[in-house]
């Protein structure tokens, strides 16, 4: 497998669009079923989080077009020829923006403290987490309409789960110990059955795709998933022992919980940027065989 710079560039694009789609998302989730439990202060900063992220994503997602673009040329000049850009965005590539942008827009609308803007921001958060599935390896298959349905259901559930990170962190910064605790507790109880659909999503989707399990598992698109659900098996080990161990000592005010619960997070927050980088990896550079 030949990788130039303009690949490696454009796989770090797709992270980056993924990272900031899903933490846009997750924080829109994670304001509303938490809501109650958050400070003024916390609501603030989850808004100016969710704002950046939307941004980023907008651009990372523009960017990567680009990218790709000049690796198809070889040369930078591709990235301002408008037939290669044409080329990649009438191969899905421009539906699943197109969609991911409506998505970005909607959420907008979570800058607002008005309730009534809570349900066009959700909209947004599901719409933009789910526009991945618009493009992909997914949509080689015939019939593809049951496995596009698995990829959204794996998309949004991976949204709510590596998105509610960077708001948890920011609970743990300034909140007290019962609302560590409460807010830990809730997200906890909603995670453990996101993260069971999760699962179910994708190991049906690597049913599908796999073939024949000898070709898959020695090809290099086999190599970088098993590499990607040994992070995700390291992940579920951190979020097990979040809900398991950390949560009650929150509830029972242990001292350092909170402090422990803290560093978890941020261990949770870089595996789950590992395994979106290993994401766009391979299904940037190589496809199932």
């Amino acid at each position: 497998m030949e990788i130039s710079g303009w690949d490696v560039a454009a796989v770090f694009a797709k992270a980056v669009t993924y990272a900031a789609t899903f933490g846009a998302a997750g924080a829109v989730f994670f304001a509303l079923y938490c809501g109650t439990l958050l400070l003024d202060a916390q609501h603030g900063l989850i808004r100016r989080l969710i704002a950046i992220q939307l941004g980023v994503a907008a651009a990372a997602g523009i960017l990567r077009v680009l990218l790709l673009a000049a690796s198809m040329s070889g040369e930078m000049s591709g990235m301002f020829d408008t037939a290669f850009a044409r080329m990649i965005l009438h191969a899905g590539e421009g539906r699943a923006s197109g969609v991911r942008l409506a998505g970005l827009a909607l959420m907008l609308f979570a800058w607002s403290k008005n309730r009534a803007f809570r349900g066009p921001a959700m909209i947004g958060a599901i719409v933009a987490s789910t526009s991945f599935a618009w493009v992909g390896h997914i949509h080689g298959l015939v019939p593809n309409t049951a496995p596009s349905m698995l990829m959204c259901l794996h998309l949004l559930c991976a949204a709510f789960w590596l998105g509610a990170l960077p708001p948890l962190l920011i609970v743990t910064g300034g909140g007290n110990g019962p609302q560590i605790a409460a807010a830990a507790a809730r997200f906890g109880k909603l995670a453990s059955r996101v993260v069971a659909l999760l699962i179910a999503a994708g190991a049906s989707l690597l049913f599908i795709l796999i073939g024949s399990a000898a070709q898959f598992w020695s090809s290099d698109y086999g190599r970088m998933m098993t590499i990607k659900l040994l992070a995700v098996a390291a992940l579920l080990g951190l979020a097990a022992r979040n809900k398991l161990v950390l949560t009650p000592r929150l509830l029972q005010g242990a001292a350092r919980a909170a402090l422990e619960f803290r560093r978890s997070v941020l261990a949770e927050m870089t595996l789950g940027a590992l395994i979106l980088l290993i994401t766009a990896a391979f299904t940037t550079l190589t496809g199932p065989p």
